[in-house]
């Protein structure tokens, strides 16, 4: 019986090693995986890190780049307004020099009704062109105005001197639609 109490007492040990093996193999590749995921871990870390500084530079960029184009949208709508602005202003222009050319053709027709009404018209006319004008230009406009209706007064007294003054009219309204 001794032989037998004594090689159950080598198994005991034995299997106690053998546990503590498994315990420290267990550990140590514990370890090594937790250093890996670390190391893993770290290195997501670093192209996260770069991922965002790539981003936000190009987010600048582009906020910059739409910053200017938006000023740049809005200085040609500037423009674009400006002349629309001045081509309305051409085209009333245009229908007053009409309407001036036609109460000319009238007064030479002997229409005298005609003509007053087409100088009436023509007066209308630029007081819109006036309301679009700038400083320089309404001055022009107004004084032509006036003198539209200085020849209203003359058609009836002197229809000859009333084409005359006509003929000087529509002419300056022509060098005006000329800018």
């Amino acid at each position: 019986m001794k032989e037998f109490n004594h090689t159950s007492g080598k198994i005991i040990p034995l299997l106690l090693i053998i546990l503590i093996l498994i315990a420290v193999a267990l550990g140590v590749g514990y370890y090594l995986s937790l250093v890996r995921f670390d190391q893993k871990f770290s290195n997501m870390n670093t192209k996260l890190d770069k991922f965002e500084s790539k981003y936000e530079m190009m987010i600048s960029t582009i906020d910059s780049d739409l910053r200017e184009v938006k000023a740049y949208l809005k200085e040609k709508e500037g423009q674009a307004e400006d002349e629309a602005k001045q081509l309305k202003m051409m085209s009333i222009l245009l229908k007053a020099k009409g309407e001036i050319i036609s109460s000319k053709l009238s007064l030479s027709a002997e229409k005298v009704p005609e003509s007053i009404e087409n100088l009436d018209t023509s007066i209308s006319v630029l007081r819109e062109a006036y309301e679009l004008a700038d400083e320089k230009m309404k001055e022009k406009i107004e004084d032509i105005r006036l003198r539209l209706a200085t020849v209203k007064g003359i058609i009836e007294v002197n229809a000859f001197k009333a084409q005359q003054e006509l003929d000087k009219l529509w002419r300056e309204v022509d060098a005006l639609t000329a800018r």
